[in-house]
């Protein structure tokens, strides 16, 4: 299973984590991080008056591997 795992800071500072399941492997570094900085610019996430991604900060990939023992 891959996802894509997105580090935000919100507009105090604080790391807030994103994680989107199964991304689309054939965007560039480029594309991927236009479309999260769009997400900085929605503006539906936010807690008691604080902008929670109000920036993106990194973005990796994170692959899983499961092996059945039986």
């Amino acid at each position: 299973m891959l996802k894509l795992a997105a580090t935000f800071a919100n507009n105090e500072g604080k790391a807030h984590q994103w994680n989107f399941s199964e991304p689309n492997r054939n965007l560039s570094s480029n594309e991927i991080q236009t479309q999260l900085e769009m997400l900085c610019t929605v503006g539906l996430f936010e807690k008691e008056g604080k902008k929670l991604y109000d920036q993106v900060t990194s973005a990796k990939y994170i692959e899983t591997i499961e092996t059945p023992i039986f």
